[in-house]
């Protein structure tokens, strides 16, 4: 959603921390927690119902208490590179505001743990994070099978489930689960972004998707063929991608036998450089289009050089090894912030921009609910995110925020862009946004 007013008196937005494991005594979890049933109060804010939570829900954080922030990510495994980046942005940003005094008086501290992409061991995270660990609230969970598994954890507990990375719908409906609150568009609304450019680019086009056997390929599936078909294109048989396959070329082959206008990877970044290289061995000359998980060019796409020149993804935020913004002073600031923690060898990953804005967002959220009626409390800040209002300078439309049910949407606008071997970054071929518009788009209107 593009920025609102203010409605909520707020201290101004600290920057950083280091995050550190820690430990505690056991969360009590009994049978009570959240789900649904929040309500807009007079202000025209939505706040949590935290009636059947803990009491610890709606305890204030005691004086000099540390905040401290779980995240489960996948540091091993074929999605590691992004795992790791992810918490090396965060602590960038955590030991910025540490530095800068903390949060109300609170230090961060991150406890990051390794769920290499799957479900069970995210559950044995989510676990420890809301008994031993004493974590405030979770952040930048990946993966819809991940973030469905502990979803109930969360709520169970009432721990906010902060910016989940999910193109999953499903979770931007506070009126169902009000403690989990996702933090990129789901797959309805770039698949829009994606399905318009095509359009624009070859009327009356046709498209083949190859996609993976994973949640995402079927988020976007689900919705891409039929956008297609409403914007006049033609959508041909997809291919898929067997679970836990290293080799592509079968797919792209029966893709490319068709000779569509496009193909549309839906599937997991760790196949964006097979795709790319594959296509270009089988001399495809048509759109080839990523989905945003690819679109950290560094990461991604150059190693694919030269084959990865024209290769078209939606963008949302920037791309850190984009050279259009290295005069750019959000840019500098992030890239000043990753040396200052230790962290520059990773700060040209687009995964590590995105930890840093998973970081601000938080600390925005947790400033927000210091200076709520009850103070800093996890009730208070699942209520704050719900409100959320700030900029986001390293966003491509920095304007960000979210009104409960109404608009629970923090990125709805964006980009398509395509990848240019001589800057190894992104040249801008179409501007989307559908702010306002994602509810109607994934069926929540």
């Amino acid at each position: 959603m593009t920025r609102r007013s203010r409605s909520m008196a707020v201290a101004s937005a600290g920057l950083l921390l280091l995050g550190v494991a820690a430990c505690g005594d056991s969360r009590s979890e009994g049978n009570a927690g959240g789900g649904g049933g929040g309500e807009t109060n007079a202000a025209g804010q939505f706040v949590v119902d935290a009636s059947a939570c803990p009491a610890e829900a709606t305890t204030e954080l005691a004086d000099g208490e540390p905040i401290r922030i779980g995240t489960s990510q996948p540091l091993s495994g074929p999605l590691a590179s992004g795992g790791a980046a992810n918490v090396a942005g965060i602590t960038a940003y955590f030991d910025k505001v540490n530095k800068a005094g903390g949060i109300d008086g609170h230090q961060l501290e991150l406890v990051a743990k390794d769920d290499a992409y799957d479900a069970a061991r995210a559950v044995s995270n989510a676990q420890a994070f809301v008994g031993a660990d004493q974590v405030f609230a979770n952040l930048a969970q990946v993966g819809t099978p991940q973030i469905s598994a502990t979803q109930p954890i969360y709520e169970g507990a009432c721990v906010p489930q902060l910016w989940t990375i999910t193109t999953g719908p499903a979770f931007t409906n506070p009126s169902e689960h009000e403690w989990t609150i996702n933090g990129i568009p789901p797959a309805p609304v770039e698949a829009k972004a994606i399905v318009d450019y095509i359009a624009e680019q070859v009327p009356g086009g046709s498209v083949t998707e190859i996609k993976g056997s994973d949640a995402l390929s079927e988020d976007f599936h689900a919705a891409l063929p039929g956008l297609a078909e409403e914007a006049g294109l033609t959508v041909q048989p997809d291919q898929t991608i067997p679970a836990g396959a290293t080799n592509i070329d079968a797919q792209i082959s029966a893709a490319v036998a068709g000779q569509p206008d496009a193909i549309v990877l839906e599937a997991l970044p760790n196949y964006a450089p097979g795709f790319i290289t594959g296509l270009a061995r089988a001399g495809y000359e048509g759109l080839i289009v990523l989905n945003s998980s690819a679109n950290g060019a560094a990461q991604w796409i150059t190693p694919s050089d030269p084959a990865g020149e024209g290769v078209v993804a939606p963008l949302f935020r920037k791309d850190p090894s984009d050279t259009r913004w290295d005069s750019d002073p959000a840019m500098q600031q992030y890239l000043a912030d990753m040396e200052a923690a230790g962290e520059a060898d990773l700060a040209r990953f687009g995964n590590a921009l995105d930890g840093y804005g998973w970081a601000q967002l938080i600390v925005q959220n947790l400033e927000d609910a210091a200076a709520m009626e009850g103070g800093l409390t996890r009730a208070n800040l699942m209520s704050a995110a719900w409100n959320t209002d700030l900029e986001r300078p390293l966003m491509l439309n920095p304007q960000a925020s979210t009104s409960g049910p109404d608009d629970p949407f923090i990125a709805e606008s964006g980009e398509m862009a395509a990848y240019s071997t001589a800057t190894k970054g992104w040249e801008s071929q179409m501007e989307w946004d559908y702010s306002g518009t994602s509810g109607e788009i994934v069926g929540q209107r």
